[in-house]
């Protein structure tokens, strides 16, 4: 067997031996044929495991013929059945695709482990029954010692998927395989990026493994209605499709800057990268495109244009390749002429306003400094489309500090749409003063919000605009200035229900993530 070794700049050359079971930021597990654990997915006494480790293979898949767990069909001859042997198959092919296309590390193998190792240094998968609460998940059981984020682990996975509505077992099989194996590609990096980066990225991958699955696509609306939330910030509840949904910030990067980009953040964000003793990602991401050509500024200001590009409105020209099957990002819908004195725009988000010229044949905006939030447009860009029912236009996208607003003809269009972006990646929201309207009433509005007049305005909410849901926002846009990230209505909760319950409206479109993603954190 070829060791799996890793090259890092903290621990250079750490092997097995320099792993060890040891207390972490995160709970370590115990293996499911562990006598008297209390994972929650565990074989249970009794039953008979056997493995299947193929000669020069990576992977050891444990299962059971008997009992709730077995799987099946189980050969008349006492052979391997067929199902473990594509599991390790499958798992070898996303391995080699991971390791030898997109050239990420592979996980540390784990034959130091002293508590539980699966019987060698291979991977180990976990064939179990789940009973609909999940899918599968990559579980931690060890951290190296020279760098407690870089950790190793294994697979717990469902026994044959009777019931989970996949297309087929294989399918299933890629999905799974592809997402939680690329967990433990992460770990041999760093294991304490938090579930944005995490969830996001494995979500990627999975897309880029095979393009024929469709969970990436499933997932983007947890993103698209959440465009006015930190990129870093996950939501809060027991699911959070924010998380899934941001794999599109990665798919951007890889179709503008290259499928590298990726592999390059993850190496970024190891313990002492650059001199940085625990470097968070998206405080890495100016140095991870600066060999592109690019800055994060640069680059999230595109993104957020690349946003207002999808569904009825892609341009495969100039955005993604297949935006037309990406869902719609979230509009507020605002009359003209459109004042607001205080919008609330989290770090690294967005927030969209579409309003209808209502036979205003020139429209342009203004976002203002004010008396009370008087450094309030620093870092903010503004994306300005023009839409009919089916057909947009990009005019532009705009860094208001040093360039000219244009005026845009309005006459025949259905709608004004601008994106107002804060490209910065941590600090206070931005609570610039907003003007839509004709060139005369955004040049009368922003007098007034500027302090240039007597009559500047009240400070409402912009109209329906939902209540801020983030980590630290705590209502709408009447309230204060903040130092966290996050808003948006999408916080959803299934309270002390089982994972895979389904319940209303959008959270209804993760049945399948509440089932699957069940990453040990």
């Amino acid at each position: 067997m070829l060791p799996l070794l890793v090259a890092c700049a903290a621990g250079e050359g750490e092997s097995a031996a320099d792993v060890r079971a040891r207390p972490h930021a995160v709970e370590l597990a115990q293996r499911p044929d562990t006598q008297g654990s209390a994972e929650q997915f565990t074989y249970d006494t009794g039953d008979l495991v056997e493995s299947y480790a193929p000669d020069g293979g990576r992977f050891r898949v444990h299962y059971t013929r008997t009992g709730r767990h077995a799987v099946t069909p189980v050969p008349a001859d006492g052979g391997v059945p067929p199902y473990v042997v594509n599991v390790a198959d499958l798992y070898e092919r996303v391995a080699d695709f991971y390791a030898n296309d997109l050239g990420f590390r592979r996980p540390l193998e784990d034959s130091a482990v002293t508590d539980g190792n699966g019987g060698d240094g291979r991977f180990d998968v976990y064939l179990l029954d789940f009973a609909f609460s999940a899918d599968g998940a990559f579980k931690l059981d060890a951290c190296t010692t020279a760098n407690p984020d870089i950790c190793i682990g294994y697979m717990v996975q469902e026994n044959d998927f009777a019931g989970y509505g996949y297309p087929s077992v294989n399918y299933a099989n890629r999905v799974l395989s592809s997402h939680e194996f690329f967990h433990a590609v992460q770990a041999a990096y760093d294991e304490g990026q938090g579930s944005v980066l995490s969830e996001a990225t494995a979500v990627w991958a999975t897309e880029k493994f095979d393009s024929s699955l469709m969970d990436f696509e499933g997932f983007l609306d947890g993103f698209l209605l959440n465009p006015d939330h930190s990129l870093d910030q996950p939501l809060p509840g027991p699911v959070d499709p924010f998380s899934y949904g941001a794999a599109l910030f990665f798919q951007f990067l890889d179709e503008k800057y290259g499928p590298s980009v990726i592999r390059e953040l993850w190496e970024s964000v190891e313990n002492g990268h650059g001199g940085v003793a625990d470097p968070q990602w998206l405080d890495q991401m100016d140095g991870v495109l600066a060999p592109h050509s690019a800055t994060f500024a640069e680059a999230f200001a595109e993104f957020a244009a690349w946003n207002l590009q999808t569904g009825r409105f892609d341009d495969p020209l100039h955005a993604y390749a297949h935006g037309g099957a990406y869902p719609e990002v979230a509009l507020t819908e605002v009359a003209p002429p459109h004042e607001n004195p205080a919008i609330r725009v989290f770090y690294a988000s967005a927030r969209y306003y579409s309003v209808a010229p209502d036979g205003r044949p020139q429209m342009t905006v203004a976002v203002v400094n004010t008396p009370l939030y008087p450094d309030a447009t620093q870092g903010l860009r503004l994306v300005l489309t023009t839409r009919t029912v089916n057909n947009q236009a990009l005019v532009s996208i705009v860094d208001p500090a040093v360039d000219a607003i244009p005026v845009v003809d309005t006459a025949t269009i259905g709608a004004l749409v601008v994106g107002v972006v804060n490209t910065a990646t941590s600090g206070s929201s931005r609570r610039p003063g907003l003007c839509i309207g004709s060139p005369d009433e955004v040049d009368a509005c922003r007098m007034r919000l500027s302090g240039q007049t007597p009559d500047a305005g009240s400070g409402e909410p912009d109209a329906g605009t939902p209540p801020d849901a983030g980590s630290s926002g705590s209502g709408g846009d009447s309230g204060g200035d903040d130092d966290g990230g996050g808003g948006g209505p999408f916080g959803c909760s299934a309270g002390d229900a089982p994972r895979g319950t389904p319940w209303p409206a959008v959270c209804a479109l993760l049945l399948l993530a509440s089932r699957r993603r069940t990453r040990a954190r």
